[in-house]
């Protein structure tokens, strides 16, 4: 134990290792490097106009409705594949009772 009453094997212990690319800190610095505050231009503010007022957005409209498309295909091929199992085991059921009937008689 050292004087200030810390142990100094616990605090090595407390801290964690460090990792592949050394000891980072965990977040990043809060003051702004000067080279990119320089480089920074400096504009008016703008103001921001609410998306309702011009109306909605023709390329998200675009993209929600080609989501839409596709989670409604995924959704078909889904019961398409079902159907096609249910199918297949009908057929092997009722061929496998034909070939019974006929191994018997």
């Amino acid at each position: 134990m050292s004087e200030d009453g810390s142990d100094p094997d616990r605090d090595e212990a407390v801290t964690p290792q460090a990792g592949v690319l050394g000891n980072l800190p965990r977040s990043r610095p809060t003051v702004r490097s000067p080279r990119r505050a320089a480089a920074e231009p400096e504009s008016a503010p703008v103001a921001k106009v609410s998306p309702t007022a011009e109306g909605p957005d023709p390329e998200r409209e675009r993209a929600s409705s080609s989501a839409e498309l596709e989670a409604l295909a995924r959704g078909g091929l889904a019961i398409a594949g079902g159907a096609a199992t249910f199918g297949l085991r009908i057929a092997g059921r009722a061929a496998a009772a034909v070939r019974a009937t006929v191994e018997r008689g």
